[in-house]
């Protein structure tokens, strides 16, 4: 029970920080997706970036530290759009606490862990960190897939960007541990 005049904190994901991408991974976000030019976007909005990417790392199995940046510059996915994309992330981030191995959990532990909300702050940015380096493996793969890949010279396309997006959809991701 919590005494009166104090009110207990809700460390529910996607509702408490913004989601930041810097260095390398601002720089593979930049190729992704330009705000505003969708002709020149693979996403229409960062945040659905950032959703694909997660599951997408999570498939792949790929993981990613964020680096340190100190230029300052980075991009951010808005807290609105977390939001407003709630029923979109929340089942993503319990399909990554579920399928994860790192945590050393059995599989009632993750389950039980992927539907409830964190009672500390730690767990919380424990859990946040793991989502994210899910994504910023996303974005690793996604980058490679979609931007620098060279197509080969049969493929029937001029353009680069669509033949990376041909080639992406009709080759399953690579991945070692789930099926």
């Amino acid at each position: 029970m919590v005494g009166k005049g104090l009110e207990k904190t809700s460390y529910e994901y996607f509702k408490i920080d913004e989601m930041f991408f810097v260095g390398k991974h601002r720089d593979y976000v930049d190729q992704l997706w330009r705000q505003g030019k969708i002709q020149e976007s693979f996403f229409k909005r960062l945040v659905d970036l950032y959703a694909i990417a997660a599951i997408v790392g999570l498939k792949a199995r790929r993981r990613s530290a964020e680096e340190r940046d100190e230029s300052g510059i980075k991009r951010t996915v808005q807290m609105k759009q977390l939001n407003e994309n709630y029923r979109t992330l929340l089942p993503i981030m319990r399909l990554i606490l579920i399928m994860d191995d790192s945590r050393n959990m059995t599989f009632e532990e993750k389950l039980e862990s992927a539907f409830v909300i964190p009672e500390d702050e730690a767990t919380y940015k424990e859990n946040m960190e793991l989502f994210n380096s899910y994504a910023r493996g996303g974005i690793e793969y996604l980058y490679e897939k979609l931007v620098v890949r060279v197509p080969d010279v049969d493929e029937d396309y001029t353009d680069f960007r669509i033949a990376n997006i041909v080639a992406f959809v009709n080759n399953p991701i690579e991945s070692n541990a789930i099926e």
